[in-house]
């Protein structure tokens, strides 16, 4: 009884209800402010409202609280059997309302700007805590209930597909601008700065190998140039020789 009143008490200062502040759904902020603008507040993304990790860390203390409460040898008795009944009965209220969330959350490619971690966390903490333990609690529980006539809910409510529950797992992953895509380690870096160089040098090797052409051409030119000048030269020469030697021939025959 000591370790059920723990569990009564903290189940008030954590949760109300059937746990409403999990399972329900948020209400749409209503258009204009107290300004009286007419315009309306976005929706706020639901780990900030439903999943927020302040829920999380309070459903991990309820549900040790919860399982703490299981009926060991010699405890059983009418009263003992009312209370590890009621706690059972909450615990799979609890696993529901986070497979009721998780599914809201998960519905949609784009998670509505929630954090991909925490829905992750939330994940981890339903398929590996919540959900197992409270299927283990019902089971040991429901056998020592029987012989006062109690029941326990043979289904455990909502549950995530798993399909659902992988796409969770994997949220950080496949989120878009996460730092499973962006984030580059010093290694990559280092690796992007040598392409760079790299490239760098196959550019500088590119523009030398085309300007050379072109400085050969011109100096082929240049040479020609002054080949066809020198054959010039040499021509010019070789008249003037040949009609110093016609004038001569004719002043000695005349």
């Amino acid at each position: 009884m000591a370790r059920y009143s723990h569990y009564v008490l903290l189940r008030v200062q954590c949760f109300g209800g059937v746990f409403d502040e999990i399972s329900q759904k948020p209400t749409p902020p209503k258009r204009g402010d107290k300004k009286g603008s007419s315009k309306g507040t976005a929706m706020k993304p639901i780990t900030s409202t439903n999943l927020r990790v302040e829920h999380l860390e309070a459903a991990a203390m309820l549900l040790k609280a919860g399982i703490a409460c299981q009926l060991k040898e010699g405890e059983d008795c009418e009263n003992t059997a009312i209370a590890a009944e009621r706690v059972a009965s909450d615990m799979i209220g609890l696993s529901t309302a986070i497979a009721i969330a998780l599914n809201r959350a998960l519905k949609s490619d784009d998670l509505q700007g929630a954090d991909p971690a925490l829905i992750k966390r939330w994940c981890e903490f339903y398929s590996e805590e919540c959900l197992p333990k409270t299927r283990a609690m019902v089971k040991k529980t429901s056998a020592k209930l029987d012989a006062y006539g109690l029941f326990l809910p043979s289904r455990m409510g909502a549950t995530l597909s798993p399909e659902t529950l992988e796409k969770g797992l994997k949220a950080d992953e496949l989120a878009p601008g996460t730092v499973a895509e962006s984030a580059t380690t010093p290694a990559d870096e280092d690796e992007d700065e040598n392409e760079k160089a790299v490239a760098k040098e196959d550019v500088a090797e590119e523009r030398d190998q085309a300007d050379k052409p072109v400085e050969t051409e011109e100096a082929e030119a240049e040479a020609a140039v002054d080949v066809a000048a020198d054959e010039n030269d040499e021509g010019d020469e070789y008249d003037e020789y040949e009609y110093e030697d016609e004038e001569y021939y004719d002043d000695e025959v005349a």
